[in-house]
């Protein structure tokens, strides 16, 4: 692995998992539905007061130490799985790591966001290499 991440910005990218496959853009579609709904819609049990919250995004929303009381403006999740990953740019299936990152937001309108990235198993091929360049230097 080359540990280069690139970003997946191209909503028609196909994404395989061992048995599934997505376009990107879908992936994405997914990925916040299943977060949204069990962020606003799962309830956690608070050892502190011995109480189920009715939201694990009322739980996490702040965090009391003694008599301090800290908020909770953002939530970050990193997931990282093996995969496949076909570009429309071509080049056929590439197999490496997806990167997931969720920003979970309690201050902003936009309150989930998601990043996509890929990084390809194989090692990064130079463009030219040395040898193609020192016969193009030698031809000027």
């Amino acid at each position: 692995m080359n540990n280069q991440f690139i970003t997946l910005d191209c909503d028609d990218d196909v994404v395989l998992f061992q048995k599934d496959t997505f376009k990107v853009s879908r992936l994405k579609e997914l990925v916040r539905e299943q977060i949204c709904s069990k962020w606003e819609r799962h309830s956690a049990f608070d050892h502190m007061t011995q109480k189920t919250t009715t939201q694990i995004s009322e739980f996490l929303k702040e965090i009391s130490l003694n008599q301090e009381i800290i908020k909770i403006d953002e939530i970050k999740l990193n997931l990282i799985i093996d995969c496949q990953i076909l570009k429309i740019s071509g080049k056929g299936w590439q197999k490496g790591k997806l990167k997931m990152q969720i920003y979970i937001s309690n201050v902003t309108t936009n309150k989930y966001t998601l990043y996509l990235e890929f990084c390809s198993d194989e090692a990064v091929k130079p463009e030219l290499p040395l040898d193609d360049i020192r016969k193009i230097l030698e031809v000027r």
